[in-house]
Parts: C-alpha cells; structure tokens; sequence
C-alpha cells in the first residue's frame, strides 16, 4: 500500500512548444482533409499521442513507399532529410511540416556552416531521428556524429581550423557539457553555436527535476522509453541522488517502489500529454496527501504554425 504524505510536481513539465505545434498541425490537416491522412514517423516520441492519432486514422509510416500517390502526408516534429522531400515530391505528395522551428535553426546552421567551409561536430544519438535529418542536410565529409566523451576525445575531423559545434536539441547544456568542454581543449578555435539555438525546454524541464530531488524520496518522470528527453530526465534524478522511474502512463506504477517513500515528485518528458500525467497525479492521491508545485521557470515561449497551413 501507498502511504504518501506529499505530492511535488515539477514546472515546467510535459509538452514543449515544439510539440505543442506539431500537435496542433496533425489535429488541423485531420480537420481540413480528414482521415485518413499520413505521419512519416512518430508525430512525437510519445505512445499515447501516437495511440491517441491512430484512433482518429492518422497512419503512421517509416517509409514513404508505404503511402499512396498524392495522399496527405507530415512529417515529423523531428525533422526530416531533403531526401525525403524529394520523394514525397516525386510522389506527388501533399506534405505538410512539423518539424520544430529549433530543429530547423539547427538544420539551417548545418547548411550555412557547410557553406562556409566548416566542417561540423555535430553531438547527438545515433539513429536518432533528429540526428538523421540534420546529417542528411549536408555531405557526409562535411559533418562527423559525436554521440559520447570517449567518441570527442579519439574524433580526428579532416579540418581543425575551421570547426563548429551543433547538437541535437532534445540535450541540454549539462548533457553536452563534458562533450563540449572536451572538444574545446583539443580544439581551440572550435565555434560554439548562437544561445539562441538552445532548446531551454530540454534544460529548464532537467533545472525542475533537480529542484524536485532536493524534496523527495523517489522521482516518477511520465513519458515513453523512446524519448530522449524523458531518458534524460530520469539520469538526471538518478545523478542527483534520487531513485526514478519512467512511465508510459499510470498502469506501470508498481507499489514496491513506495516502501518508505513519503515524499514523491513528478516531472513528465516534453512529448507526454498532461491528461496522462493528470492520471498518475490522481493514482497517487490517496487522503490527507498534499500536492505542491516547484516552478523553475515559466516558459512563455509559442510557436506559430507554418504558413502551409493556412495556405493549403
């Protein structure tokens, strides 16, 4: 039996802007064409949202083989490679983008940087789909993938004079800091990439789960195992002390992990639904237990649709 005495919930939480607006292009296109429409890729690394869209007949690809000519098609808040435009394009595709606006800055950034003569140390999860779009983006000569210390301490990039450093969005400045820092020794002319191009979605969520450590006895972040970000969220109450536990939803909470635990905090990963993080509030709110808030940071960040959306 669950025997809390405090709930502390971590703000910011759950959907970044990015998602917001991906989320809000597929519930768009499905009003304006109806189903069934086509998602290349998870719309987000999210289960529920995925289950959620298929529900509404929103087919879900890999491949653009798999997609009818002409059909409606979005691409993902990942962001994709040119490759893939060209073939929606051959396909006679009606192609809508939800690629988040800061993982187009960063794709944008590889091109220009390539342009002028850089070569990139681009940091990022290989396979990743993030990191697949920007890689596309240039020349396999032009851009090496740095997925871990050990990789930026032996990288040996055919250029040491003219070196930038781009990352995967979904990692914060502390998860790329050792990385960086590393690469900066060894290359002392390295380029550090505009503030601007910073997910602080990705860092404030990590800056909330570290304030929420400091309170309780056990950290349950909310979000599916496929998301960089809810991953990260969980090593990062780990390395703060804490035991955690990621989640899809509340069907996997096992009672176990309550043993003397009195105070629990819960956080959820940029792409988990507030619906489902609500659940797993009321799971736990059993009588007499108390719920608190610990806002970090107010996020009043907004991105607006892309232009195709109206337009089309």
């Amino acid at each position: 039996m669950i025997k809390l005495e405090k709930i502390y919930l971590a703000s910011p939480r759950g959907f970044c802007p990015g998602v917001r607006r991906a989320v809000e292009i597929v519930n768009l296109v499905l009003k304006k064409h109806g189903p069934p429409i086509y998602v290349r890729h998870p719309i987000v690394h999210n289960h529920h949202v995925v289950s959620y869209f298929e529900k509404k007949g929103v087919i879900f690809v890999e491949d653009l083989k798999e997609v009818p000519n002409k059909a409606v098609i979005i691409f993902s808040a990942h962001g994709s490679p040119p490759n893939l435009y060209q073939e929606a394009k051959n396909k006679n595709l009606h192609v809508y983008d939800a690629v988040c606006p800061l993982v187009m800055k960063v794709h944008l950034e590889a091109k220009k940087y390539q342009k002028e003569g850089y070569h990139i140390l681009y940091i990022g999860h290989k396979n990743h789909a993030e990191v697949i779009g920007v890689i596309g983006e240039v020349s396999s000569n032009s851009i090496s993938l740095i997925s871990s210390l050990s990789e930026a301490k032996k990288i040996k990039p055919p250029e040491t004079e003219k070196l930038i450093v781009l990352s995967q969005t979904t990692l914060s400045l502390d998860d790329t800091k050792e990385i960086v820092d590393c690469l900066k020794k060894r290359f002392p002319r390295l380029i550090l990439p505009p503030s601007s191009d910073i997910c602080l979605a990705t860092q404030n969520r990590q800056n909330a789960v570290k304030e929420l450590a400091k309170k309780v006895d056990l950290i349950l972040v909310v979000g599916s195992k496929t998301s960089s970000n809810s991953n990260r969220l969980k090593e990062v109450a780990e390395k703060s002390g804490v035991p955690a536990y990621l989640i899809d939803d509340k069907s996997e909470i096992e009672i176990k992990w309550f043993d003397n635990v009195k105070r629990v905090g819960i956080t959820a990963g940029a792409s988990a639904p507030e619906d489902i993080i609500q659940e797993v509030i009321k799971y736990l709110l059993v009588k007499n237990v108390k719920v608190e808030e610990i806002e970090v940071n107010k996020e009043k960040v907004n991105f607006t649709l892309t232009e195709e959306i109206n337009e089309n």
